[in-house]
């Protein structure tokens, strides 16, 4: 044996010993296989020509009506029809169909109606028969369809059809007739149905240190919408996992990724691991499995595991936006900030790693980059992590042109950019764009927050936006907790004007040297609207700090008039009415109203000092601050001016009104 031949089977040995001993191991069987045969509802959306069917709950919201009247022929209330999109046999079975109704005009009403039901190139038909049921005020109809077992493909299109054949009012009306809802909660309408809907085949689990990966592959014809419209929980020994799980879009459905720590202490055993999927509401579809594991070092990739396929956004995220602006008169100068987590976060981790890929789909917005990716060195491309050069990389892009920005935010994010930064991108001035990972370097859910300095030109006297509703209008559903944390901030001459809003409250407060705009809202519903606005006036006398001159400049006129005035009368209606209106314009210009109105109120004061003046009583004695001597009067002893030095002089006491004659 030559000396290459003894080493052959030392290599073998060791093979084998690596192959037992190594870092990463996961033995697993199959104990359940998915999927379960019950039966389950189709809802009813969209109008009642292009009509949809959806086995989710979540995506029954809008609803719809049709009104049907005297039925001389038969009348066809809508068609609802879906691509089923996977292959199965469904069984011979009963199908219900339910349709809420609303009977208007009549006290009663008998119906006769017929429910067609089309599964690829096979037609089933059931209904009512006669003039049964009899339907009084506002409820739910049902129909049965006996539905034969067959096959169906993925390119088949299930179609249900409603068709009233007749209806008998009982006293009608000159309105008279049935209403057909569906497609809201309250008013939902559906067909109960045995399809196959789904199959889970959950995979072999992968270790990395104490960290083990779960893929769960869900195949149907509805795709990613199997799990992004449904809930799912994953349990490891009966306890659910929290973190949220990673998505990725594969053919004909969504593979989804589970991520688990092994406790401390424990360095393998065996973990029956059950997966539960809920389209709708007592539908439950489990599947489970046991695995092998066995924890060991890091696999070297930086800590960290990263999807094969790029992850889905439309998992569920958080954001927050944050906005700083400065305004001088002339320009608004902002820091805007976004922080996100959850499955948009993944989804830019996976994206980072892969900037530029070329072997991306057309459709992913991560392979135009592909010129900025040669900046990045090959050893730190696709390695599992994100480096510092993808970072410089994406901030390099999103920096060198206002068009890319507004592509990432717009296209990447689903996020309005003019929405946020309050003018349209191409308007924008010098900006710069910064990415904090957070210190967590490799795939995670983790808050990532990408912070947009810039500004812009403001012409006074022109609406400006704030802040609105920026979460992109899609059919998925990319941002699920939506919080604004929105300042802007004027300068002593300048004042951010009148403020307007909906759906949305805020906080406008003024301090001489200072004028704060704030809106804070931490749970907003991404599906409401809301919009906040202010106008600057451009007139320097509505500035904060000369606007509060103006006022105490007005209150010192009203009070020096108004003493002026009452000499001889008494002040205290008067200064009581100054005092009050100074508050009251202080008050509101300290709330933020407009400025307009703060100076009206406080000049309403001097307006109102000469009729209140002159109303106000004479006191009894006079002023008291006269020079002039005075003399006892001899009937009620009150003292009396004598303003006079003509002699004999009469004078009427203000005390009794009696007449005193005055010799000397």
């Amino acid at each position: 044996m030559t000396v290459r031949g003894r080493g052959l089977p030392l290599a073998l040995v060791l093979i084998f010993l690596v192959g037992i001993l190594g870092p990463m191991s996961s033995v697993s069987s199959q104990e359940t296989n998915c999927c379960s045969d019950d039966s389950f509802d189709l809802y009813l959306i969209g109008d009642a020509d292009s009509g949809g069917l959806t086995p989710f709950e979540s995506e029954v919201d809008e609803g719809e009506s049709k009104l049907v009247n005297q039925v001389l022929q038969p009348v066809e209330v809508g068609s609802w029809e879906v691509p089923w999109g996977i292959d199965g046999d469904y069984p011979s079975d009963s199908w219900e169909f339910n349709i809420h109704y609303e009977v208007q005009g009549a006290v009663g009403v008998n119906i006769n109606m017929t429910v067609e039901v089309r599964i690829g190139g096979s037609f089933y038909e059931g209904g009512t028969s006669g003039l049964e049921p009899y339907l009084t005020g506002e409820g739910d109809v049902q129909s049965v369809i006996d539905v034969e077992s067959g096959e169906i493909r993925k390119e088949d299109v299930m179609e249900i059809t409603l068709i009233v054949q007749l209806l008998g009012f009982n006293q009608p009306g000159d309105d008279s007739g049935v209403v057909f809802h569906w497609g809201s909660s309250d008013k939902s309408s559906s067909i109960s149905v045995k399809m196959p809907l789904v199959e889970i085949e959950m995979k072999d689990a992968s270790v990395s240190g104490s960290l083990v990966y779960f893929p769960i592959l869900i195949t149907s014809g509805f795709e990613d919408r199997i799990w992004s419209s449904s809930s799912g929980v994953f349990e490891v020994q009966n306890i659910a996992v929290g973190d949220k799980p990673v998505a990725t879009l594969v053919e004909g459905g969504v593979e989804v990724t589970f991520v688990w720590s092994i406790p401390d202490g424990v360095d393998s055993g065996s973990f029956l691991t059950e997966f539960i999927l809920e389209p709708q509401n007592g539908l439950l579809i489990e599947s489970n499995m046991t695995h092998f594991i066995e924890s060991g070092p890091d696999d070297g990739g930086g800590g960290s595991w990263y999807p094969a396929n790029e992850p889905l956004r439309s998992g569920g995220s958080n954001v927050l936006i944050e906005v700083d602006a400065d305004w001088d008169g002339k320009e608004v100068s902002k820091r805007v900030s976004l922080e996100f987590d959850g499955s948009m976060s993944q989804w830019m981790r996976w994206g980072l790693d892969n900037i530029g890929n070329s072997s991306l789909g057309s459709s992913s917005w991560w392979r135009n980059l592909n010129s900025y990716s040669n900046s990045v060195p090959d050893s730190d491309y696709n390695n599992k992590m994100v480096d510092n050069s993808e970072i410089s990389a994406l901030e390099g892009y999103l920096t060198g042109s206002n068009s890319d920005l507004e592509s990432f935010l717009t296209n990447g994010l689903f996020i309005e950019a003019e929405s946020i930064i309050g003018v349209d991108p191409f308007e924008l001035g010098p900006t710069e764009v910064s990415v904090d990972l957070g210190g967590t370097s490799g795939f995670s859910s983790e808050s990532i927050t990408i912070r947009i300095s810039t500004s812009y030109s403001l012409m006074e006297g022109e609406r400006q936006l704030l802040i609105e509703s920026f979460s992109r209008p899609s059919d998925e559903d990319y941002w699920t907790g939506i919080s604004v944390d929105i300042r802007i901030t004027g300068s002593m001459l300048t004042d951010i004007g009148i403020v307007s809003s909906s759906g949305i409250d805020y906080s406008h407060r003024r301090w001489i040297i200072s004028e704060t705009l704030t809106v804070y809202e931490s749970n907003l519903d991404p599906e409401e609207s809301f919009r906040v606005e202010f106008t600057p006036s451009g007139n320097g006398l509505f500035s904060v700090l000369l606007g509060s001159g103006m006022m105490v400049l007005i209150l010192s006129l009203s009070i020096g008039t108004g003493m002026l005035m009452t000499r001889r009368r008494s002040r205290f209606p008067t200064m009581i009415t100054v005092a009050t209106l100074g508050i009251l314009s202080f008050s509101i210009y300290f709330l933020g109203l407009p400025m307009q109105m703060v100076l009206g109120v406080v000049s309403s004061s001097i307006l109102l000092v000469f009729p209140i003046s002159l109303l106000s009583p004479r006191t009894r004695g006079g002023s008291g601050t006269s020079n002039a001597p005075k003399v006892n009067c001899p009937s009620c002893g009150s003292k009396v001016l004598v303003e006079s030095d003509v002699r004999p002089l009469r004078i009427t006491c203000v005390g009794c009104n009696s007449v005193i004659r005055i010799e000397e």
